[in-house]
């Protein structure tokens, strides 16, 4: 592996779920007098769904109401905009927030600044406003609304100041960087990358390649090869204990470090190959991953059910962890599945539905136990807690939504 990848594993990365508070990456110096010009963002060009979608029926559709409802009520908030990228992927971009405000004109208004690049003035979001956290990952919120099917010519407002998502996209391409040696790098670690990834190869002109704001040469392919090696890299141990048949045990290590176990960065790995960077080794290794996805499907959910039985005072925490596991896994496995990069077995599609009734029982499990009608007296208890429950609800929306073939993965 070239140095800069063993400088970017060496990082420190926080547990699965929300990471623990970042520390700043590095701060760039201005801008050089003469920088090239700023490469012009490709918009999407198709919607691709599930070729394997589940059977619609009164249960996942009383399911989709129950988490749906915690999205509209709670993720909708106007003033959490992490909360808010969570919603637009449940709901889209016609999503409203509970203060009757269009959702995606309020977050550039509330929560983006602006920041003079190259002579252009670009919109983006910063970690933290004062004791509010906005993105804990670089580029969430682009991400997400690239996600959502938003094209580079929607104008978004910061002020009085009219821009464009395209202006978005360039902040982050301009001030992404991953100097040769692995030294300087505008990532915290390599689990603050998925995001950011993804969210430049979703509009990137195939080759991409650019100069940061700080003189760094870039290219995107050789940022996702980087990204798919460190996939592979930490999941060597599941890969291990799938071949050989084996146990395993998650005491946080490897992908189990990463947020939401790894999900994240397999799906920014996955959608930026199918937009065609790495090259022919990163699919091999994203067929790899899909054939340990399935496996971790029973796997993990053993493992949920016998902590379960272990720790039954930790009942509640534990089933709004399956959840997360549920609702990236149904995410993750329609979006390889659409992208082209795996194709299950017969015994594999089962699997497909399985998933969809281990989320309509959990989800059950959850609302009889209060998880959806006390939020406001558990975010008082356990802010952590209520931020799991509705992030994890959002993306059980958007997996349901996928595995029903409602939901498309914009490419």
């Amino acid at each position: 592996m070239s140095p800069a990848g063993l400088a970017l594993l060496a990082f420190a990365v926080g547990c699965a779920g929300e990471p623990e508070a970042p520390t700043a990456p590095e701060t760039p110096p201005p801008p050089a007098a003469a920088l090239p010009a700023m490469p012009e963002p490709e918009g999407p060009k198709q919607a691709l769904k599930t070729p394997y979608p589940a059977p619609a029926g009164p249960d996942v559709e009383k399911t989709l109401e129950v988490l749906g409802a915690v999205v509209d009520q709670y993720a909708a908030d106007p003033e959490d905009p992490w909360a808010i990228t969570h919603a637009l992927l449940a709901r889209g971009e016609g999503l409203v927030l509970t203060n009757g405000r269009p959702a995606i004109e309020h977050l550039f208004e509330r929560f983006a600044q602006v920041e003079e690049i190259n002579s252009e003035r670009l919109p983006h979001f910063p970690r933290t406003l004062g004791a509010l956290s906005v993105e804990p990952h670089t580029d969430l919120s682009l991400k997400n609304l690239t996600e959502i099917g938003l094209t580079p010519a929607r104008v978004v407002k910061v002020g009085e100041e009219e821009l464009t998502l395209a202006d978005a996209w360039q902040h982050s391409l301009m001030t992404t960087y991953l100097s040769a040696d692995g030294t300087r790098t505008s990532f915290d670690s390599p689990n603050d990358m998925p995001w950011a990834v993804q969210a430049l190869a979703a509009w990137a002109p195939k080759g991409l390649r650019w100069t940061a704001t700080n003189g760094t040469a870039m290219s995107l392919d050789k940022l996702v090869e980087l990204q798919v090696h460190v996939l592979t890299t930490e999941s060597q141990e599941l890969l291990t204990a799938m071949a050989s048949g084996g146990p395993f045990v998650k005491r946080g290590q490897g992908i189990f470090k990463y947020t939401c176990g790894g999900a994240h960065l397999l799906q920014g790995s996955a959608h930026a190959v199918a937009r065609g960077f790495g090259g022919e080794a990163e699919r091999q290794k994203l067929q790899a991953q899909g054939k340990l996805l399935f496996w971790r499907l029973t796997e993990e959910t053993n493992l949920y059910g016998q902590a379960i039985t272990q720790q039954p005072s930790m009942r509640l925490i534990l089933m709004v962890q399956q959840l997360k596991f549920l609702g990236h896994w149904l995410e993750s496995a329609h979006k390889l599945m659409a992208l082209g990069l795996y194709t299950p077995d017969a015994a594999e599609q089962q699997k497909l539905n399985d998933a969809v009734n281990l989320t309509i029982e959990t989800t059950r499990t959850l609302k009889a136990l209060g998880a959806f009608d006390n939020l406001p007296e558990i975010k008082a208890k356990n802010p952590q807690l209520y931020k799991d429950i509705i992030g994890d609800s959002s993306h059980a929306v958007r997996g349901l939504n996928l595995a029903l073939g409602r939901g498309a993965v914009v490419l």
